[in-house]
């Protein structure tokens, strides 16, 4: 049911953008960032059960040290899509492709430890 919900939240914000658009333009930014917001933290509310199952089948491996590292890696992710994405709705592609560049240096950043241990275990097969 909440995926109705959701939907019909998103197309009311879409209608009442349109509507704004032709008299106050200024609110539809307002609008497009509410339920864009309303959206992310129903979405983020979601994922909660998705970290419990992958801690549960992960909890006695060895990719379990891992598991945190990836999860800020897709929080970073996440938090620059949807930051360029409203930048981007605000008509400043610029700044927009400047975060997802910032983003990408964080993630290559956070995911060093990854690729030393990563070339670590080759050299210990060679």
């Amino acid at each position: 049911m909440n995926d109705f919900k959701m939907c019909g939240l998103a197309i009311c914000g879409v209608m009442l953008c349109m509507i704004f658009k032709n008299t106050k333009n200024e609110y539809s930014l307002f609008v497009r960032l509410g339920v864009s917001i309303i959206i992310t933290l129903f979405s983020f509310s979601l994922f909660i059960p998705i970290l419990n199952y992958i801690e549960e089948i992960t909890r006695n491996t060895a990719v379990y040290s891992y598991i945190p590292t990836l999860i800020k890696a897709f929080g970073i992710a996440v938090a620059v899509q949807i930051t360029a994405d409203i930048s981007r709705d605000a008509g400043e592609e610029a700044i927009s492709n400047k975060i997802v560049f910032f983003g990408k240096i964080q993630i290559l950043i956070l995911s060093m430890p990854l690729i030393k241990s990563l070339f670590s275990m080759c050299k210990g097969l060679l």
